[in-house]
């Protein structure tokens, strides 16, 4: 073949080629992953399961990390029950909301703003604000005057306040705890505002916590006054507060549990992490 018509056929056939590569579709462009976010925090567990029983008449309310029972006539909780959690603690930085008002959830309204303005009463939280610095949502769900009960300051600030951070203490000792908390609404100490809210004569916190195999409870049982005492001082067996409220505290228990479990004070395994405040 001649030396021209090779250079010819050459030129063609890279002829060829160039208008195939050029139909061919561009490969596609490596994806580039979303930057990585904050996973959303896991979800809690159901707490229907710890819900007591009770002879008193009230309205069931949940909110995302905690649930009450709302007393009408009082207008406040019988009881509040939440999960602590206390690697959750370790790790908050959430400032307080502040942002108290009514509950929409309450059937029959709640108590408001109005009932402790100029009583002389603090608004009292029961699910402690500070109890969901992890999470700016529980946080404020705390500030719902449905959680709210009348407290004098110095009590509300003092003992009670007090009470509050031995308990975070614990669970960040301890991993997790079911706690629950209410009034003592028996021999009231009168009322306040257009919406009538009792004053409660002492408050109680109840904890469980399962330590490997084994259940342990114990309760507070404050009475409603200004104190300079620990407070580990004011610790009780569940029983007694049982008796005292008329209300059944964590009755998925099985029995033989519940029983060995509520009716002592393990001072071994409380006072372990506790602290004099």
């Amino acid at each position: 073949m001649r030396p021209f018509s090779l250079l010819l056929l050459l030129l063609l056939v890279g002829l060829a080629g160039w208008l195939v590569w050029k139909k061919l579709p561009p490969e596609p462009k490596p994806r580039i992953p979303n930057p990585p976010t904050d996973p959303p925090p896991p979800p809690h567990d159901s707490l229907s399961v710890y819900y007591p029983r009770s002879t008193h008449a009230c309205q069931i309310v949940v909110h995302t990390y905690y649930a009450l029972c709302y007393d009408e006539e009082h207008e406040q909780p019988r009881w509040t029950v939440h999960l602590l959690e206390g690697q959750r603690l370790k790790a908050g930085r959430v400032r307080r909301t502040q942002d108290f008002r009514p509950d929409p959830q309450v059937a029959s309204a709640s108590a408001q703003l109005a009932d402790y303005r100029g009583s002389g009463y603090d608004r009292g939280h029961l699910v402690p604000a500070g109890d969901f610095k992890w999470d700016s949502l529980g946080m404020s769900e705390t500030f719902f005057l449905s959680n709210m009960s009348p407290q004098l300051h110095e009590f509300n600030a003092g003992i009670w306040e007090a009470v509050e951070r031995t308990v975070r203490e614990w669970a960040k000792q301890k991993g997790r705890l079911v706690v629950y908390t209410g009034p003592v609404l028996d021999r009231i100490q009168g009322k306040i505002g257009a919406s009538r809210v009792s004053i409660p004569r002492a408050f109680y916190k109840i904890l469980y916590s399962a330590a490997g195999n084994e259940t342990k409870a114990v309760a507070f049982l404050v009475p409603h006054a200004s104190s300079k005492r620990p407070p580990t001082d004011f610790l009780v067996s569940v029983d007694s507060v049982e008796r005292l409220t008329q209300i059944d505290f964590y009755p998925a228990l099985p029995d033989a549990i519940e029983e060995l479990a509520e009716s002592r004070v393990d001072k071994r395994f409380w006072l372990a992490g506790a602290k004099r405040h």
